[in-house]
């Protein structure tokens, strides 16, 4: 019974309300967490305006204060981004799961907002676990993730460790190397017809597991040399992440890309550095059909949610071609 009221009063936030931004996160060295979601939002915000990148990073477990590299530049990041974008936030919804076997409780909790930007409306993800009697090391923040609104297909099912940022052009670090793009290169090799040099693009793993890549590649040369008119782009993510069972620094772009039939979108997927060096260059390009911006996909869409999944999940090249 007494498990119950504590799991209700946790995921449900039944029960009196937290004092909002009035009290600690950490109190004698273990994570209390808010009752209502919303109040955790509520003094993370408080942190961010106070400039306090020191309490925001007690509160992430010691779990992931040890198996992530660079948790102090990333949530650095993340006050500079709701510093400088962020107009105004929202508690959207939220849930949890508790469990209880041979004496041993875990609960965990899930919190979703949106933040108000003048690019548009981004998601902000907030993973914790609540509690852990077996492993209280992993008690605290586990994850907080940021997307653009639009890319939810994509980002909202990554369970990161630490932060993970994604961002539409124009919101990105002002130091991030993003020049010349992949894309740039792929042009200007494609209009050189040099798809040998595409090909070397590739990292080695993917050109041992993406099952005929070079007639691949020349699809993509003739479609990038052929029929684009102009490009810009549009999201950008670069973040430390498990790859290929191994940790990785990975970059996500993607653009838009303008041709006489039409707007597509052209995802890039590339490992910047690895610990399996193998792992190291582009693994996956897809150009499909795409929405215009301020269009929502049809939440049953299949196959637009497809085009958006297929570079993640596999390697090499795809092309859809639109109607």
């Amino acid at each position: 019974m007494a498990f119950m009221m504590l799991f209700c009063v946790l995921f449900c936030g039944c029960g009196t309300n937290d004092a909002g931004a009035d009290r600690d996160w950490i109190v004698d060295g273990e994570y209390k967490p808010f009752n209502v979601p919303r109040n955790t939002m509520v003094k993370l915000m408080t942190l961010v305006e106070a400039g306090d990148a020191d309490s925001i990073y007690e509160v992430f477990s010691r779990d992931v204060k040890e198996n992530t590299k660079d948790l102090d530049g990333q949530i650095q990041e993340f006050i500079r981004f709701v510093e400088e974008n962020v107009t105004d936030w929202d508690f959207l919804s939220g849930g949890g799961n508790g469990d209880r076997r041979s004496g041993v409780v875990t609960m965990t909790r899930a919190s979703f907002y949106k933040f108000t930007t003048n690019s548009g409306i981004y998601r902000c993800d907030i993973g914790e676990v609540l509690k852990d009697t077996k492993r209280p090391e992993s008690e605290g923040f586990s994850d907080i993730t940021v997307y653009p609104d639009e890319l939810s297909w994509e980002y909202a099912p990554k369970k990161p460790t630490g932060i993970y940022m994604v961002y539409r052009a124009g919101d990105q670090p002002p130091d991030c190397p993003i020049e010349p793009t992949a894309l740039e290169t792929l042009l200007e090799l494609s209009q050189a017809g040099d798809t040998e040099g595409i090909y070397e693009m590739f990292s080695v793993t993917a050109k041992r597991n993406a099952e005929g890549l070079q007639e691949q590649i020349e699809e993509l040369s003739r479609f990038l040399s052929g029929q684009v008119i102009s490009w810009e782009p549009y999201a950008w993510a670069q973040n430390m992440e498990e790859f290929n069972h191994d940790m990785a620094a990975t970059r996500e772009m993607f653009f838009y890309l303008h041709t006489d039939k039409g707007l597509y979108r052209c995802d890039i997927r590339e490992v910047l550095e690895a610990d399996y060096p193998a792992d190291a260059g582009l693994y996956s390009v897809s150009i499909f059909p795409a929405l215009y911006p301020g269009e929502e996909p049809e939440y049953e869409d299949r196959t637009y949610k497809g085009y958006c999944t297929w570079g993640r999940e596999n390697m090499g090249v795809s092309i859809a071609y639109g109607q």
